[in-house]
């Protein structure tokens, strides 16, 4: 089996790299295609007609890029190209396969036009990819598909991609961090709908948190303007350390180490990544309760917040000082125990051969 991945490797892309690795493992051939160009007339399809040997499936990732313009008339003209071609490469025998990652792009501009895009896109492909089942019916009612249509297969983890946990202390001192306290850790592209606003409220609220303990925030800020405010809000609070930078794949495992709790205050979320990175490195994690987020942590979900209440956040970073951490990181790594990239392989590929023989179409 054939398959090409229609998504941006990115340097930070490690769920790509690592679900491609996976299904090689499962003797598939995988093939991530180069950028796509717009200005180009139909290029996903000049490229499936072009190949010398057949392409069984086009799986799809993230859309935003192929749709994504500065005006809504060059979006409107993107995401009708970007249907047609992938209309003429279905027509030419290709299955297509989308994985849904979210039910909005994050920087979406034109959010009905994409909200369109991603309905007509549901209905096109032969099977839909969602990462957890809590968000199944809400996605099926907001795109209009047919939720038999749908797959369930977690976001897998990222246990043995970076580097292993080292000394806490060490990794402390190599970060210039206080040795005393806890620290609690955010990561990730700095961006607003993650909530970091939320969390430089809700830490100063208490003092046995903000005097005692450290608050790192380290990430490469989406913009320069969100970078400065974000420093210009951290002015003047107590014990907090905003690393506004990119934290390559080398020094991740570092910022783990000297971590105890990883706050994730999201304001809207689907899925996560910087969640289930958090839960490979089996960290308590301070979240909403939004998504799929309760049902990845199961009963490691002890510290997760209702996301309308503007005081539970700050309730949860008291919470957490009452909490045996070390056994709620235990049951953290539990619930990873679960994403092995194995099954998931499996689980693809019996999606991938479910739309060759033609399975259920709404």
């Amino acid at each position: 089996m054939r398959v090409f991945m229609l998504a941006q490797l990115r340097p930070e892309s490690s769920y790509l790299k690592l679900l491609a690795e996976a299904l090689r493992g499962q003797g598939i051939e995988v093939v991530f295609l180069p950028y796509y160009q717009r200005s180009r007339l139909f290029p996903l399809f000049v490229k499936l007609m072009r190949e010398p040997r057949r392409v069984d499936i086009l799986h799809i990732h993230w859309i935003h890029p192929y749709v994504l313009g500065d005006r809504l008339y060059s979006s409107l003209l993107y995401a009708f190209q970007f249907l047609i071609d992938l209309l003429f490469s279905h027509w030419a025998g290709v299955k297509l396969v989308w994985t849904v990652h979210n039910q909005l792009s994050h920087n979406a501009k034109f959010p009905r036009l994409e909200l369109w895009v991603r309905s007509r896109l549901s209905k096109l492909v032969d099977r839909l990819i969602l990462l957890n089942h809590s968000t199944l019916n809400s996605l099926a009612q907001d795109y209009g598909f047919n939720p038999a249509k749908a797959e369930i297969i977690p976001h897998g983890h990222y246990r043995n991609f970076y580097q292993p946990l080292i000394d806490r202390s060490l990794a402390r001192q190599a970060l210039g961090l206080s040795q005393s306290g806890l620290v609690y850790l955010n990561l990730g592209i700095l961006k607003p709908y993650k909530g970091i606003e939320n969390l430089l409220k809700a830490w100063p609220v208490n003092q046995a948190i903000s005097e005692g303990n450290t608050l790192l925030i380290a990430g490469k800020p989406y913009s320069q303007e969100y970078g400065l405010a974000l420093a210009k809000l951290t002015n003047g609070l107590n014990n907090i350390v905003l690393i506004s930078e990119f934290v390559e794949d080398h020094k991740i495992h570092l910022f783990f180490s000297a971590a105890d709790v990883v706050v994730l205050p999201f304001d809207k979320i689907l899925n996560s990544g910087g969640l289930i990175l958090a839960m490979s490195f089996g960290k308590p994690i301070i979240a909403p309760d939004l998504g799929g987020i309760a049902e990845q942590l199961g009963d490691a979900g002890k510290l997760l917040y209702n996301p309308s209440d503007p005081q539970e956040l700050a309730r949860m970073l008291e919470k957490s000082l009452q909490m045996d951490l070390l056994e709620l990181g235990k049951l953290t790594a539990q619930a990873c125990d679960r994403l092995d990239w194995s099954p998931i392989a499996e689980k693809t590929l019996q999606v991938y051969q479910k739309s060759i023989k033609g399975g259920e179409r709404a």
